[in-house]
């Protein structure tokens, strides 16, 4: 199995990172492939590191901080809208079409 991560990092400062079993070289350009001894590390920061490429080839790996993804807040559902909830469960639920 083969990964491989992006050479130039994204926007949030994550490099993208793909494994496929069947592959036994880079396939994608701008991407540079994982040596076994990196993969490791290359996985558990999700791409967020620093690479050191020499001569087109991957020889160092520094992880970086994994950014906090901001989920949104969910609000519980107006007495409304848990009434029209249970109301299309019970018309599915006994075949009423409403």
């Amino acid at each position: 199995m083969l990964s491989i991560i992006e050479i130039k990092a994204r926007a949030d400062g994550g490099h993208g990172l793909q494994r496929q079993s069947h592959r036994t070289a880079c396939w994608l350009e701008g991407w540079v492939a994982v040596p076994p001894q990196l993969e490791e590390a290359a996985w558990s920061c999700k791409g967020f590191c620093d690479l050191t490429i020499q001569d087109g080839v991957l020889v160092g790996l520094t992880p970086g901080q994994i950014p906090e993804v901001e989920t949104p807040e969910q609000s519980e559902p107006t007495e409304m809208e848990q009434l029209r909830a249970d109301v299309d469960y019970l018309a599915i639920m006994t075949g009423v079409e409403l």
